[in-house]
């Protein structure tokens, strides 16, 4: 028995199962019977077919087994010479088809002797076995020869089911591969999205947290710019304030002594803020017995010293003041320098006049004294 599957393309997928079916003959004086095993075949299931061109007889059948599998067979018979075909029947019982051909009928010619009616249908007799063993000789080589022909197809067959086979296995061990390979490729390719992510967001978190610090940065350096620059222009104010301050003083106080000298010939010892070097306006038991000459010249020395170290400070500076001044370049220790030079030479000048006042007062007392 061999299967065979229908060709692909139909997209039923049916399969046929050949089988060769067990055959006997008998021999019986008034007929040739054909026996045939048909287990689980109907009538319905069965079709026999006589071929006059060959006087065969063609037995097919097939039946369902279940799940797109058939069981089928097509068997055929040489019909004997001395059978009448017109006559053939066949029955089905207990799973066997009994095919029952009558043989011709001879009548006896009265005027033979009966030896002789009984040597021709020895002879008969003899011709029909001959002929019905080479119809049952051919039969066999023809049963055979199409065993064989099966049995070379059924090989054919289970080897194309077995190359089918294994190239289906090998297509689906391939595709099982190249699947397990794309998915370890996404796996890889998944796992280097996930580090490249984690990357950015630590880079992106790095960078933010730099460009945190550098911003608290800049605003504490931005902060301590702001309060250093307060604080400087804090002191600046203070000290224009102040230098505005002292300069007002000073020159009201220059006024004053101006007011004083001219209008009542006063002289206010102004020697106590400008030149603390020489208290000339305190009597001391020496100065007491010093001529007012003396004491002028001591006076005018003080302040020509005091101007002449304004004067050499001056020297020791890259640039002239009168340099400084056209070109706006004067700090203000060099204005303070600038303000003493010129007090200085305001009590130069005061001092001149006051001395120029007191020897002429001095000259002038003896002679207004009464006598």
């Amino acid at each position: 028995m061999a299967a065979r599957q229908q060709p692909r393309g139909t997209g039923l997928g049916v399969q046929y199962e050949d089988f060769v079916p067990k055959s006997e003959w008998k021999d019986q004086p008034e007929a040739t019977v054909l026996t045939i095993d048909l287990p689980g075949f109907t009538k319905e299931q069965i079709k026999v077919t006589y071929v006059h061109t060959s006087r065969m007889i063609r037995v097919t059948g097939e039946r369902l087994l279940g799940d797109r599998r058939w069981s089928r067979f097509n068997e055929v018979f040489t019909v004997p010479q001395n059978c009448l075909v017109d006559k053939i029947h066949g029955s089905l019982k207990n799973n066997a088809l009994t095919i029952t051909m009558p043989k011709e009928t001879i009548t006896k010619a009265p005027n033979l002797p009966e030896t002789s009616m009984t040597v021709a249908e020895k002879v008969k007799q003899l011709e029909e076995k001959r002929l019905l063993e080479e119809a049952r000789r051919k039969e066999q080589e023809e049963a055979e020869k199409k065993k064989k022909l099966l049995e070379e197809k059924e090989g054919i067959l289970r080897k194309l089911q077995e190359e089918a086979k294994a190239k289906e296995m090998a297509e689906a061990r391939k595709f099982q591969e190249e699947a397990r390979t794309r998915k370890l490729q996404e796996e890889v390719r998944e796992m280097q999205l996930q580090e490249e992510a984690k990357a950015k967001e630590m880079a992106a978190a790095r960078k933010f947290q730099e460009e945190t610090r550098a911003r608290k940065l800049q605003e504490e350096a931005r902060a301590k710019e702001e309060v250093k620059a307060r604080q400087l222009q804090e002191e600046a104010r203070a000290y224009e304030k102040l230098e505005e301050r002292r300069l007002v003083e000073e020159a009201a106080l220059k006024k004053k002594y101006m007011d004083e000298s001219v209008g009542n010939r006063k002289i206010i010892k102004l020697e106590d803020r400008l030149l603390p070097e020489v208290d000339y306006t305190k009597s001391t038991p020496s100065s007491a017995t010093k001529p007012v000459s003396e004491r002028t010249r001591e006076v005018v020395k003080a302040a020509e010293e005091k101007l002449g170290y304004l004067v050499e400070k001056e020297k020791k500076t890259e640039k002239g003041m009168m340099e400084k001044i056209r070109g706006k370049d004067i700090t203000r220790e060099e204005k303070k320098l600038m303000v003493n030079a010129g007090v200085a030479a305001l009590v130069i000048f005061a001092l001149g006049a006051y001395v120029s006042y007191t020897f002429c007062s001095s000259s002038s007392s003896p002679s207004s004294k009464p006598e």
